[in-house]
């Protein structure tokens, strides 16, 4: 009886599991493959080793401190702002929709208009920014916030206005779910705000934390469109993100070899921090 339910089981999942072999399972693999074998030249589908990683060593340590950079600076205010936001539209006020319906809208624009949009704040001659701070006599002269020194700072900062009404959703929606009762225990027990944040709030919230982090990492690091169109990597590579490389070295520099040996280094990175965060929640569940 066991071994037909669990036949039945496997016939039914088996068009799914045909599916993502096909979708995810056959690109990684081809992925991989080809990170070892040449592209250009005589050596064109030839396997040549680590040749494609020798030609991109000189690259690796920045690209990749960018990257990071560019992630976690995005991803860990995000979570904060999102957090923040999340807890004042938890409360009753008069206006709380249109408030709710305002901090979703960044997540319903584009990526790649959501980069128009933010260069046209930077913009050094009539952006919102420069304006805004020469009427108040705070700066005489514009700020070139896409130049080398600001570049990152500034798509981090369009990244965060992005990022942050995800976060928010999946905790306002977190917070609603917290049963009423625990937080009036705790006031019978003489809690204040804070330590019913710390100790009420906080603790409901650690499985959405956990999943909002990991999804916000992987795709803030493979995020490609808001940097291509606010900087396109530069200036001189200040910008220059894994996913940037990628994106050059198979379009522009026509390599898939050594485009395939960027998306190995960005895979083996992922596994890595998501590896990290699941022991991380687990070493929390388990205390």
């Amino acid at each position: 009886m066991r071994s037909t339910q669990r036949k039945r089981i496997i016939g039914s999942l088996a068009p799914l599991l045909i599916l993502l072999c096909f979708v995810y399972a056959y690109p990684l693999i081809n992925v991989c493959i080809s990170a070892f074998r040449g592209f250009t030249g005589s050596s064109a589908g030839t396997f040549v080793g680590l040749k494609n990683f020798e030609i991109i060593k000189g690259d690796i340590p920045s690209t990749v401190i960018t990257t990071l950079i560019w992630t976690f600076g995005s991803v860990i205010p995000a979570m904060v702002l999102g957090l923040a936001l999340a807890l004042i539209c938890n409360q009753t006020f008069r206006g709380k929709k249109a408030v709710v319906a305002i901090n979703l809208l960044p997540y319903a624009i584009p990526l790649i208009i959501v980069a128009s949009c933010w260069r046209f704040v930077y913009n050094q001659d009539f952006g919102i920014i420069n304006v805004a701070l020469k009427s108040l006599g705070i700066i005489d002269e514009s700020i070139q916030f896409l130049d080398y020194d600001h570049a990152l700072v500034a798509v981090v900062v369009a990244r965060i206005w992005r990022a942050t009404p995800f976060a928010f959703m999946n905790y306002y929606s977190a917070l609603t779910t917290i049963p009423a009762d625990q937080y009036e225990a705790a006031r019978v027990d003489g809690a204040n705000a804070i330590q019913n944040f710390f100790y009420v709030t906080l603790p409901n919230l650690k499985e959405i934390t956990s999943s909002t982090l990991t999804v916000l990492t992987v795709w803030t690091f493979l995020v490609f469109d808001i940097i291509y169109g606010m900087t396109g990597g530069g200036p001189v590579d200040a910008t220059m993100t894994i996913s940037m490389r990628i994106y050059r070295e198979m379009f522009s520099l026509k390599n898939q070899g050594t485009s395939s040996a960027w998306s190995m280094i960005a895979i083996i990175i992922l596994v890595i921090i998501t590896l990290f965060y699941w022991k991380f929640i687990d070493k929390e569940e388990t205390e």
